[in-house]
C-alpha cells in the first residue's frame, strides 16, 4: 500500500481529499496542517509522495519544499494550489515539484486518480 502526505491547513478541503483517498483502498493518507508537522511525519513514515498546498500558515508550501530540497530530501511532490500565477507553477518547477495542479482544475477523484498514476 502506497502513502501519501497532504499537508493542507483547510479543514474542509483537507476531509474531502482524505475520503477520496481512502475510497481507493490502495493508498494510506496521512495527514499535515503545517510544514512542521510534515517535517515530523516524514521523520517517522516512509511517505511515497506529499501533495502540498502554497498556502499554510507560518510558512509557505514553495518556502517548505525548498527547505525539503536543500536538505536533500527527493520525495515527489505534486503542489495542490488555488495560486494560478505562472511565477508559482514555474518557482514549483524550479524548486523540484514533481508536477502542479489548480484545485479548481480537477475534482477531488480526478486529483486522486492524478495521484495514482505519480505513485
Amino acid at each position: 500500500m502506497k502513502k501519501i502526505l497532504l499537508v493542507e491547513d483547510e479543514k474542509m478541503t483537507r476531509d474531502i481529499y482524505v475520503t477520496k483517498f481512502r475510497e481507493t483502498k490502495d493508498i494510506t493518507v496521512i495527514t499535515a496542517i503545517t510544514s512542521k508537522d510534515g517535517d515530523e511525519i516524514l521523520k517517522n513514515e516512509d511517505i511515497d509522495l506529499m501533495v502540498l498546498d502554497i498556502i499554510l500558515p507560518a510558512e509557505n508550501g514553495l518556502l517548505y519544499l525548498e527547505r525539503l530540497r536543500k536538505s536533500g530530501n527527493k520525495i515527489p511532490v505534486l503542489i495542490l494550489s488555488n495560486l494560478e500565477g505562472k511565477e508559482y507553477r514555474q518557482k514549483a518547477k524550479e524548486l523540484g515539484a514533481t508536477d502542479y495542479f489548480l484545485k479548481t482544475d480537477y475534482t477531488p477523484t480526478e486529483l486522486v486518480e492524478l495521484v495514482k498514476k505519480l505513485i
